[in-house]
This record gives C-alpha cells, sequence and structure tokens, in this order.
C-alpha cells in the first residue's frame, strides 16, 4: 500500500472521477488510474464499480474510504507538528559534556533552554572525552563538549573556549612561594594526573615527554573536581584546568606556580558525528551554545556544506 495511492482513491471517491481527481491532484489521469490499479492489487479487492466516465464505491471502497481518510488526517496532524516543531510530552535526546563544560559553561544556558523548551525531555551524559565520542559513534547522543585537539575520520569539532591548564600546589605545599619552579622539580613531586586515556593527560605527557622527562608518582583520577580537593589537601601536585581552579585561587586554598619555559592549555570544543541531522529543538541549543561562546558562523557553515 503506498500513501500516493491513497490520495489518489480519497480524490476519485471524493470527485466520482480519474480525470477529475488528476486534475485536481494536479497529475495525469493515466497516473491515478496506474495508482488505483495497483492499490487493487496489493489489497485483492475492487474498490470502484466502472460505469462509462462515472465510477462508484465498492462495499469495500467505501469501508476503505474512512480507514483512508484517517490516515490523511493523521498525515496532516503530523505534519503541522512537525512544522511547529511540536514533539510529545516525554520527547527528548542526551548530549554528553565533560564536567567542566556541564558546572562551568553551560548552567545558564541550560536554565534558560529548559525554560524555552520545556516539553523536551533533556538527558545529559558527563564523562571524559573518549566516552563520550563513543556515544556520538554509537548514536547514543546527539553532540557532546569535549576536550580538544581530538580527531576522528567521523566526528567533526568547532572550539568554543580555550583555557590554560596551570601547576597548582596546596597552599602549604612547599612550591607555595616560589617565584617559578622546573619541569624537573615538578616530576619529582607526586603528581595527581588525569587517566592515560584523557586529552588532558596527553597534553602533559607530551609536555613531560619533549623535555625527556616522566613523573616519578602519579596517582590517576577522572574527576577534576576529586583531584583539586585532593591537590587542597596536600596529597600531591596536578595540573587542572583554570575553570576547575579558578575558585580555589580566589579563596586562597590553591596556589598557581609558573613552570620555567612552558605552559600548558587545552580546548573545550562541540563535537558531532559527521553528516547528522539536528533538529529544531537540538539545533536551538547548540545554537545557543555557539552564540555565547562563538563558532556560530563556523557551525552554520559545516551544516551547509557536505562534508566527505
Amino acid at each position: 500500500m503506498n500513501l500516493h495511492h491513497l490520495r489518489y482513491f480519497l480524490a476519485v471517491a471524493r470527485t466520482g472521477g480519474f480525470t477529475q481527481a488528476a486534475r485536481e491532484l494536479h497529475v495525469t489521469q493515466p497516473t491515478v488510474s496506474s495508482g488505483i490499479s495497483e492499490l487493487e492489487r496489493s489489497l485483492g479487492v475492487r474498490l470502484f464499480n466502472r460505469s462509462g466516465r462515472r465510477v462508484e464505491l465498492t462495499l469495500e471502497g467505501r469501508m476503505l474510504v474512512g480507514y483512508a481518510m484517517r490516515v490523511e488526517d493523521v498525515i496532516e496532524e503530523v505534519q503541522e507538528k512537525l512544522a511547529r516543531h511540536e514533539l510529545p510530552p516525554g520527547e527528548g535526546f542526551q548530549f554528553g559534556a565533560i564536567d567542566a563544560a556541564v558546572i562551568y559553561l553551560l548552567p545558564d544556558i541550560l536554565k534558560q533552554y529548559m525554560q524555552d523548551f520545556a516539553h523536551i525531555e533533556l538527558v545529559t551524559q558527563v564523562a571524559p572525552s573518549r566516552y563520550l565520542v563513543e556515544d556520538l559513534l554509537l548514536n547514543r547522543s546527539e553532540f557532546a563538549l569535549i576536550s580538544l585537539p581530538y580527531s576522528h575520520p567521523r566526528i567533526e569539532t568547532i572550539p568554543i573556549y580555550e583555557e590554560s591548564m596551570p601547576l597548582v600546589v596546596g597552599a602549604n605545599h612547599c612550591f607555595a612561594g616560589c617565584t617559578s619552579v622546573t619541569l624537573q622539580e615538578v616530576v619529582n613531586e607526586p603528581l595527581i594526573l588525569f587517566h592515560a586515556d584523557s586529552v588532558s593527560r596527553t597534553i602533559v605527557d607530551e609536555r613531560l615527554g619533549e623535555a625527556g622527562l616522566a613523573p616519578s608518582v602519579v596517582m590517576e583520577m577522572r574527576s577534576p573536581e576529586a583531584m583539586r580537593k585532593l591537590v587542597e589537601s596536600g596529597v600531591g601536585i596536578s595540573f587542572l584546568p583554570e575553570l576547575t581552579v579558578r575558585e580555589s585561587l580566589d579563596h586562597g586554598t590553591l596556589v598557581q606556580v609558573p613552570v620555567a619555559g612552558v605552559s600548558f592549555g587545552r580546548q573545550i570544543g562541540v563535537a558531532w558525528r559527521r553528516g547528522r541531522y539536528f533538529g529544531a529543538s537540538i539545533r536551538a541549543l547548540l545554537e545557543a551554545i555557539f552564540s555565547r561562546y562563538g563558532g556560530r558562523d563556523e557551525f552554520d557553515r559545516r551544516l551547509e556544506t557536505p562534508r566527505h
């Protein structure tokens, strides 16, 4: 059964003839006749009694009219709802974000979005970048805010925020009063670092590797907030994203110590699976993020230009 064939059927039933139906639908009369014949073959019944140019519904045809009209009504309702970007209650989508993005970059945006799209059920997956990208590839998330750089042939990224990753120590640590320290001095101290599979850890490891150094003692963690608290407690020192430590630096529970001849930093960016279609409700959240932090023009350009 074909929706076009049902449309032809209703037009013939309404006008009483194939020619009139074709004129009403702006198609050729053979197109209507062929569609009705195909519909009758697929259903295994005759829908019209043909008498000259006039046709009349058979018993089966009269029964089909009611169902066909209901189908037509449903299609019109769906078209109207889609045109208004109206989704049923409980419908929604998932996006991903690293800790820092959820805590520091998105609260105001999400608050406004949930007011504007109160009918949308929003699910946020908070995890390291690697796992967020896996969700994108498996179509579990629509987009994600991840640490950059991150390269994958099926993933698009646009940076929206750049931040430093300063060396921070507890207020009572011996480095706290230093104007600067060397990387050699840093690696001699207990270090609290992100897990080896994280982008932020890769940035630190690459800088140390360039200097021919490796840390002597490392505690690995995934939560920057937990790392911050441990550094405050004097368990070790760390290179942590500026967003994570800003409040602690202001309160004096952490101290930023310059490292001679080197600096650490990362970007936070929006990532999505290449070729992904974003409906109006999803795109509205993305556009709010890009409008706040930059990248809106680039995002629009990427969606308009197919990438292979």
